[in-house]
């Protein structure tokens, strides 16, 4: 298997050698058509413009203008008369020369083309030298009609020689690119690869169950992001196994006990207690006390499980709060009795209000409960409705032992006990699921060693 580094180098170094294949075929192969369309619109444009001197019988910068083409381009250039007389010539007496051309009977036809008012530009080769050449005939017009010739004969040697140097050019780029390239590939390949190297590594120690490894790569491109996400996911795959490792240790704890004491007291019944009526009946109390803590328990799980399974089916209806608090308020009467927790209900008012009034009630429940396990004796709960423009708060306060201020964002999680060892830990989350499938607000304030204050916001009916 190709690693991600190898395969990187290859496609870079792939499309450099792409490029320049690509340049090498414009530039050579293509270079000779190209150059030669390029120049032959070039001297077309330039032997017009020397045409329309003539015409305008401006001969003086006539003239110049194709002295100037002529030496600009190595060409011949003649003018000529409608007789076929050499009215203006400047050929280069050199070894290009080629005025012997015109004894050629292929140009004399181009030529006496050209007179007959037609446009010539074909390539031709030299009989004697036999190099290559581009013959440009231009008619020259008067009032008359044609009156004569623009006849040039520019060489194509100097493309060869100019892909000739393109080449070697070419070479020594291609060689010193293909160089800089392999060793910069190699390098960024590297770069690359090294933290998805570093990611993939992690990930694997992640789903071999160390949850404590982390991706230390600092950066704002994808990379960092994806470094943070599984960072993020690790985090959170660690707490949910301390959660599954806590509600092992939890379940089975609150399991335990009361499946011991029944099993113990059964025990007993059977052994010992069985014809004294009264023993009999105590211990068969306790039996149907912890089977009922049992239930509980297993009610807790399944209505939580229930609930962020996104099972949960809310039964929305307008009722009255004040009824409804005092109803739930009612029923602590004789727990606030026997624990000596007074249960105070305060600010209670007429709203109406748009709720499940069923899962409503288990969430005051389990507030109530909860700050039942917390408070000693003496001490109060206080559970109060505040009324506003579209909500009423709903806020249960306690004077008990308080949540430290590090462990308030834990509390709603499934389980979490803190330092109480009293209950499931799954009150609380139960009270958070309900609350956000009402979508209500709700929040927390707690002082240590004072108490803790537990709100929430029921949406009004209008």
């Amino acid at each position: 298997m190709k690693s991600i580094g190898l395969k990187l180098w290859i496609w870079m170094v792939g499309f450099v050698v792409f490029l320049l294949v690509i340049l090498w075929m414009f530039q050579i192969v293509f270079l000779d058509s190209f150059y030669t369309s390029m120049k032959i619109s070039e001297l077309k444009k330039k032997g017009y413009e020397i045409v329309n001197l003539v015409s305008s019988d401006s001969k003086d910068e006539a003239k110049k203008q194709i002295d100037l083409l002529s030496y600009d381009n190595n060409a011949s250039i003649t003018i000529l008369d409608k007789e076929v007389n050499e009215l203006y010539s400047s050929a280069i007496n050199n070894s290009i020369n080629m005025m012997p051309m015109y004894r050629n009977g292929s140009v004399i036809d181009f030529t006496n083309k050209v007179l007959a008012g037609g446009e010539v530009s074909v390539q031709l080769t030299h009989p004697r030298f036999g190099n290559k050449f581009y013959f440009i005939g231009i008619p020259i017009k008067g009032s008359t009609g044609v009156v004569g010739a623009f006849i040039m004969n520019a060489p194509l040697a100097p493309v060869k020689d100019t892909a000739s140097i393109l080449q070697k050019q070419l070479g020594i780029i291609t060689i010193i690119l293909l160089f800089i390239t392999i060793i910069f590939a190699y390098l960024l390949s590297k770069t690359f690869s090294r933290p998805i190297l570093t990611i993939t590594k992690t990930a694997e120690d992640i789903s071999n169950g160390d949850y404590n490894s982390r991706i230390k790569i600092k950066s704002n491109d994808e990379i960092g992001r994806l470094s943070e996400t599984i960072n993020n996911m690790a985090e959170g795959l660690s707490k949910v196994e301390g959660l599954r490792r806590d509600l092992i240790a939890n379940v089975s704890h609150e399991l335990r006990t009361p499946l011991t004491l029944i099993r113990s007291y059964a025990e007993t019944i059977r052994d010992v207690s069985g014809e004294n009526k009264e023993k009999r009946g105590n211990h068969l109390g306790v039996i149907i006390e912890e089977a009922e803590r049992l239930t509980r328990v297993v009610d807790d799980i399944l209505n939580l499980s229930q609930m962020q399974s996104g099972n949960i089916a809310l039964n929305i209806s307008e009722f009255e709060i004040s009824d409804f608090l005092k109803c739930v308020v009612d029923k602590y009467e004789l727990l606030s009795q026997k624990t000596g927790v007074e249960i105070v209900l305060e600010n209670s008012n007429k709203a109406i209000v748009n709720a499940d009034e069923e899962k409503l009630k288990q969430v005051l429940h389990n507030l109530i409960n909860n700050s039942f396990n917390h408070t000693l004796s003496g001490g109060q709960i206080i559970i109060s409705a505040a009324d506003n423009e579209k909500f009423v708060r709903i806020t249960i306060i306690d004077t008990g032992s308080g949540i430290p201020e590090n462990q308030l964002q834990n509390i709603w999680e499934r389980y979490y006990k803190g330092n109480n060892k009293i209950g499931t830990g799954l009150g609380l989350a139960i009270v958070k699921s309900i609350l956000d499938a009402h979508s209500f607000n709700y929040g927390v304030e707690s002082t240590l060693g004072k108490g803790t204050s537990i709100w929430f916001e029921i949406l009004k009916s209008f």
